[in-house]
């Protein structure tokens, strides 16, 4: 990423049981910036919520979400993995598809964009012809490095692209507000979509009003419903990223997802790095928006070294990617392929 080298991600799968043997998975993905101190608190909190959901209702349990979406941020990757389980739970009970539970899926599959995190222009070439021609949307990392040498390659990246294909173009609100501008102003290209060139929102807005461009919020526009049904209000917004792991919760995240397809706004539906659980929930949610409004989602297990690999997406063709078990995982086998729970309640 832009500004954190993240090599482990810690996230929980969470298993909950009905009396009459329905279960319901979960996948908690803190966030990278998370201090481990910080983490492992919210995980000894949790531990302790969860040992009071025994023997309560579903009620009990949607009330407990509830709460947690109105704690602080560093609550909102446990509350997404709670919710998935609830979510869960409930398709199950229904004996339906886990997308029915977040208003249906408009399509089978989505876009998998292909994320380049490099500094030299030879590495960045080696990464676009890994991710092929038939790549529809690339994204590209800056906001690192002086700001003529990420020039440079974003203009290597173009020369590299069809016509047909989109460059995001991500800074994660590294730049400022005068290097976003010169930037904007130098590099004009239909293929290009700049993401997050400031860090703040009044700052971004400010570079949507000068300039006729493409703009993609994120960070401070999508954390929370009211901030981007502000982005949405106010008329700035070319695209949205939605973060379910970042924004407290699928529930959360479908409201945005659903306000931008109403509006008529751009999405992009992903999140941090985590597992199979988390990844497919995240990719379920992303089939329920308009697929002329979704720029992308992502294979959010990309990087990462998985033992075991619980195989939650499936890569329909080399660039799309769809759950594999839209009905949920086999709850016996994620149990077999994890082994014992750390932790049982009953």
């Amino acid at each position: 990423m832009s500004h954190v080298v993240q090599e482990t991600t810690f996230g929980q799968v969470l298993c909950l049981h009905t009396d009459d043997g329905v279960c319901g998975l979960g996948e908690i993905v803190p966030a990278p910036a998370l201090e481990p101190k910080e983490r492992l608190a919210r995980y000894l909190e949790t531990a302790t919520l969860l040992k009071e959901l025994v023997g309560q209702s579903d009620t009990t349990l949607r009330g407990l979400i509830d709460q947690l979406q109105e704690k602080d941020a560093s609550w909102n990757g446990i509350t997404f993995g709670l919710e998935t389980a609830y979510y869960d739970l409930l398709a199950r009970q229904a004996g339906v598809g886990f997308a029915d539970v977040l208003g249906g899926a408009l399509n089978t599959s989505i876009e998998d964009y292909f994320s380049i995190s490099e500094e030299q222009s030879d590495r960045v070439c080696q990464r676009i012809s890994i991710a092929g021609a038939q790549r529809k949307v690339i994204q590209l990392k800056v906001g690192v490095y002086s700001l003529a040498h990420e020039l440079g390659l974003i203009r290597t990246a173009l020369d590299l692209l069809h016509e047909s294909q989109t460059l995001l173009v991500d800074a994660n609100g590294g730049w400022s507000p005068a290097q976003a501008s010169e930037a904007i102003g130098e590099i004009k290209d239909p293929r290009l979509i700049w993401e997050e060139p400031c860090a703040s929102y009044e700052e971004n807005r400010n570079l949507l009003e000068t300039f006729d461009t493409q703009i993609l919020l994120d960070g401070e526009t999508s954390r929370d419903f009211d901030a981007a049904k502000r982005a949405v209000r106010d008329g700035t917004a070319f695209g949205i990223c939605v973060k379910p792991a970042l924004v407290g919760g699928l529930s959360t995240a479908r409201q945005i997802r659903d306000l931008c397809a109403e509006a008529g706004i751009k999405m992009r539906i992903d999140g941090p790095w985590c597992g199979d659980i988390a990844s497919a929930a995240i990719v379920n949610l992303a089939m329920g928006a308009p697929p002329d409004l979704l720029i992308a989602g992502c294979d959010l297990r990309e990087p990462l070294t998985r033992n075991p690999d619980l195989k939650g997406l499936t890569h329909t063709t080399p660039t799309r990617i769809s759950p594999t078990f839209p009905s949920g995982f086999a709850v016996d086998g994620v149990r077999d392929q994890l082994g014992p729970a750390e932790m049982v309640w009953t």
